[in-house]
C-alpha cells in the first residue's frame, strides 16, 4: 500500500476530510505534537541507517502508555546478547541557542515528561523508584536516569521561531548564521535549514543527570540542586567555538554505534 493510499484510509477510518488534512495538521496546537511525533522516526530510519543489521535491530512499538507509565520512542537491540536499550527522541528547544562570551555555543534540548504526574500517580511510583512522595511530586514532570537509556535530539529546532500566528518559521540570527555556516561549511540558507533538522546528537540518559557535574536542578523545592537524580527540563548541549564538537558528552549520531558498546562495556 502507497503512503498516498494510507493516508486516505487513515482520514476514512477518523471520518477526516482529505481534502482538510493539511490544514488540520498546520495548525499552531497541532504542528509541536506532529514535529514530535514525526522526529521520532527520523531516528528511527536514521538509526536503521548507520547500524549494522548483523549486530543492531532497530525498531518502534506503537504504545499507549498509561499515565506515569514511561513509553518507549525507539529501540535498539544488540543482537549479541538481547540486550535491549530505549531511546528517547527530544528535539532542541525552540529558540534556544546561544554564543557565550568566550565564544563557545549552547544548545538547550528539550527533555521533559509530555505530561505531568498527579498526585496519585506520583504516591504510586514514588516507592518503585526509590524516592519520596514530596521529592515525585517536586519533579512531576522530569524524567529519572532509569525511564530510558539513550537521548537523540536533532539541533534544527534551536534555530526556529513562531510569527503571531504560532507557525514555526526558520530564523537563526546572525551567531547562530555563524555556527551553521561553520559546521555545515556552506553559506545557502536552504540547505543551512535542512542541515541543521538532520543533524542529530546521542547521549546517555545517565550524562543528563543532575549530579554529573553539568547539570543542575533548576526546581525551587528541591532539596538537593546539585544531585537529586533527574534529569533537568532543558539539559544543555555545549559546543567547542574551533571544533564545533560538543565537550559535555553528546556525540553525532554517526558514532551512536561505538557510543552504546562503550556504555554496554562500562556495564559488564
Amino acid at each position: 500500500m502507497s503512503w498516498q493510499e494510507e493516508i486516505i484510509n487513515f482520514c476514512n477510518h477518523y471520518s477526516i476530510p482529505v481534502e482538510y488534512l493539511a490544514n488540520t495538521l498546520n495548525e499552531p496546537k497541532v504542528i509541536p505534537m506532529i514535529r514530535g511525533k514525526a522526529f521520532e522516526f527520523s531516528v528511527l530510519k536514521k538509526l536503521q541507517e548507520i547500524l549494522s543489521t548483523k549486530n543492531w535491530k532497530v525498531e518502534k512499538n506503537l504504545l499507549n502508555a498509561q499515565l506515569g507509565v514511561h513509553d518507549e520512542d525507539v529501540a535498539v537491540i544488540y543482537l549479541a546478547n538481547q540486550q535491549r536499550f530505549g531511546i528517547e527522541c527530544k528535539l532542541a528547544v525552540k529558540g534556544r541557542f546561544k554564543k557565550l562570551q568566550n565564544g563557545d555555543y549552547v544548545i538547550n534540548v528539550k527533555c521533559m515528561r509530555s505530561r505531568t504526574l498527579g498526585t496519585q500517580v506520583a504516591a504510586r511510583l514514588a516507592p518503585q523508584l526509590g524516592v519520596s512522595f514530596e521529592m515525585l511530586s517536586n519533579h512531576n514532570d522530569q524524567y529519572r536516569v532509569k525511564d530510558f537509556d539513550f537521548v537523540v535530539t536533532s539541533i534544527g529546532n534551536a534555530f526556529y521561531e513562531t510569527d503571531d500566528d504560532g507557525l514555526f518559521y526558520w530564523s537563526p540570527d546572525k551567531d547562530g548564521i555563524e555556527f551553521c555556516k561553520k559546521m555545515f561549511d556552506t553559506s545557502d540558507e536552504a540547505l543551512l535549514q535542512k542541515l541543521a533538522f538532520e543533524k542529530m546528537y546521542i547521549t546517555s540518559s545517565h550524562n543528563l543527570a543532575v549530579g554529573n557535574g553539568f547539570n543542575i536542578c533548576t526546581k525551587k523545592k528541591c532539596p538537593n540542586k546539585n544531585n537529586c537524580g533527574f534529569i533537568p527540563n532543558y539539559p544543555p548541549i555545549n559546543f567547542d567555538c574551533k571544533t564545533l564538537t560538543p565537550t559535555n558528552g553528546w556525540v553525532s549520531i554517526e558514532k551512536s554505534e561505538d557510543f552504546i558498546l562503550n556504555h554496554i562495556r562500562k556495564k559488564v
